[in-house]
């Protein structure tokens, strides 16, 4: 009693708490990554209600929440400097208190990260669950998956809005779009019961067109439970972001599978411009993969994609000239693929191209 008491003197109870909470989150973590089933019931069962409930909370503030803490950080952190130094000048116990306060910020972290959105990274995966055969692809698989795509993008061209330049236009409000993509993820949930039904929305980044240098077009922050979209980005590009950051929300942790789960929301949707943006964005990765497998084969798929859609994809190639070269992108980057490698995707952002594979896999289940 009388060390505890000591304790107390250096480390505040409310840091004591959160130490251990860290400690219980680390354990609950280590049978998170071992175990898959585990994995699945935690991300199902608690996980997604928690991330639920941040979603609620923080949609009645009208900006990103998590937009502003990151802009605010220069402000917080020379305020903690400035107590840093005060508690250094004063005595030990006051340093000791401050270092514990720091630290258990950082355990806070850790510990959300865990109970919210970890188990995403374990869970079965989405192939297993849609059961599919998620093989290594031939370049004439790629071919005809590209001619179904082509197929779809040039029967919805004719219903799509394009302007001057050749960019396809979304003919509604940013938050109307946000409400069609929930819509179709309800429809998505009754077709395949892998995914919780909530209405959410889908938090615009103010800082937009500076955010584009990083080359990121959404994050989902685990911390507030908000899917922020990049609205800088050419529309069909915002439209299948929107559709990626929100299976995140829902729990579709690997990035390849949020991109595959975009793909499969978006064909769910009754609006076609939805419909296309999600055609041609995994289009464009099926492409890619093809044009290293076979450029024969590409040139004749690529002939097939009417001209509209090929002049969308010229605009946004044109769009994103001014961002290409940006060493604001290496840094986020190799943020970016360090956090995706901690958290068991060896492949880290190339992890988002490997929704070719599952396109293919879809493909030949469901399609062929």
């Amino acid at each position: 009693m009388r060390a505890f008491r000591k304790a107390r003197e250096y480390v505040p109870v409310g840091a004591m708490i959160i130490f251990l909470i860290t400690i219980i989150s680390a354990i609950l973590f280590a049978i998170i990554r071992s175990s898959v089933p585990f994995a699945d019931f935690f991300n199902y069962y608690i996980s997604a209600p928690t991330r639920f409930i941040m979603a609620k909370i923080t949609s009645w503030i009208p900006f990103s929440l998590a937009e502003a803490l990151i802009i605010s950080i220069p402000i917080w952190t020379a305020i903690l400097v400035y107590i840093g130094i005060k508690c250094a000048k004063k005595d030990a116990k006051s340093t000791s208190k401050f270092l514990c306060s720091i630290f258990s910020i950082i355990c806070f972290v850790f510990i959300t990260f865990v109970w919210t959105y970890s188990s995403g990274y374990s869970t079965t995966t989405i192939d297993k669950r849609l059961q599919m055969d998620r093989e290594k692809v031939s370049a004439d698989e790629l071919y005809q998956t590209a001619l179904w795509l082509t197929n779809n993008i040039n029967e919805l061209s004719p219903k799509i809005l394009y302007d001057e330049t050749g960019a396809s236009v979304m003919n509604y409000s940013y938050w109307e779009m946000s409400d069609k993509l929930c819509d179709a993820y309800d429809k998505f949930s009754e077709k395949y019961p892998i995914l919780h039904t909530f209405d959410t929305n889908l938090k615009p980044i103010i800082l937009s067109e500076p955010f584009t240098y990083t080359h990121i077009s959404g994050i989902y922050t685990f911390m507030t439970g908000e899917s922020n979209i990049n609205v800088n980005y050419p529309d069909f590009i915002v439209a299948s972001s929107g559709a990626h950051e929100l299976a995140h929300q829902r729990g579709i942790a690997r990035e390849d599978e949020a991109n595959f789960v975009a793909f499969l929301v978006s064909m769910e949707s009754d609006d076609p411009f939805i419909q296309y943006s999600g055609y041609l964005d995994v289009y464009q990765s099926v492409m890619s993969a093809l044009y290293s497998a076979d450029k024969d084969l590409y040139k004749s798929a690529s002939s097939a994609l009417c001209s509209e859609a090929y002049y969308d994809r010229v605009s946004y190639s044109n769009f994103f000239k001014k961002y290409a070269d940006s060493k604001t992108s290496e840094v986020s980057n190799s943020i970016n693929n360090s956090f995706l490698q901690a958290n068991g995707q060896q492949q880290g952002t190339k992890s988002y191209g490997m929704v070719t594979d599952l396109t293919v896999a879809y493909y030949k289940a469901f399609v062929k």
